[in-house]
């Protein structure tokens, strides 16, 4: 347990987040009955949290209709550094270079987050993930467990109490993979996700801060798919380095 306790999920937090989803992936805006009905909660409760988040910028309102405001972007401005600042021409090129469709992923909470992809995918069904930027579990993705592998040590402590609550095994596996993932830098998955997916993932940085991975996939057919990846990240590495200097 870390030093904070477990991190488990409240209940309010948990609604909060899942409005403001709610609200980012309506481009017309969703209005506060349909975001009870679809929470199973009360109208009341949701039309509260909808109050706070608009008066806060979080959410802005027309038509009594409700969709995501500025706020959000704005914390990010403040911060500076959490979101990997990589165009959709850069990660075309970084896919070309690789030979490989290249996907760009953050860790959200326990999940990770595919923001955006470059190259084509020979599998379409993964197509969604990136395009959708639908949430995977952190350790069931080689990007998941990268960007756990190198978070901080502590909250790595607090993810991991809570991840183990829901799978003890998967936990236990990435406890021994772990030296071996921070000392390389880098992190696979040979089917953990997707049992014809291979994929390998290597940090994105922002000066000595990781800011999420890039993730190299493959269809899954043998050893020979693992030696594609290793090639394939290598010659990416030496084109980001090449690029820095």
């Amino acid at each position: 347990m870390s030093e904070h306790g477990r991190r488990r999920p409240h209940r309010t937090v948990d609604r909060v987040v899942w409005i403001l989803e709610a609200a980012a992936r309506a481009p017309g805006g969703v209005t506060v009955a349909e975001l009870a009905r679809a929470a199973g909660a009360p109208a009341s409760s949701v039309q509260d949290l909808v109050n706070g988040l608009v008066a806060t910028g979080f959410l802005l309102e027309q038509r009594r209709r409700f969709r995501l405001g500025p706020a959000p972007h704005v914390l990010n401005l403040i911060a500076g550094r959490v979101v990997p600042r990589i165009g959709q021409a850069e990660l075309n090129e970084l896919s070309r270079v690789a030979g490989t469709p290249v996907l760009l992923t953050v860790r959200v909470g326990l999940d990770a987050v595919h923001l955006a992809r470059g190259g084509e995918d020979e599998i379409p069904r993964l197509l969604p993930l990136a395009d959708e930027h639908m949430a995977r579990p952190l350790l069931r993705t080689a990007a998941g467990r990268l960007l756990l592998a190198l978070t901080d040590e502590a909250e790595r402590r607090g993810l991991l109490d809570e991840l183990a609550r829901h799978d003890p095994e998967a936990v236990a596996e990435f406890r021994r993979a772990l030296p071996g993932i921070r000392a390389s830098r880098i992190s696979r998955s040979e089917g953990l996700a997707d049992p014809e997916v291979s994929a390998l993932a290597i940090p994105v940085t922002d000066g000595p801060v990781v800011t999420g991975a890039l993730v190299l996939t493959h269809r899954r057919r043998g050893r020979s798919e693992r030696l594609s990846l290793d090639r394939a990240a290598a010659r990416l590495l030496a084109h980001i380095q090449e690029g820095r200097t």
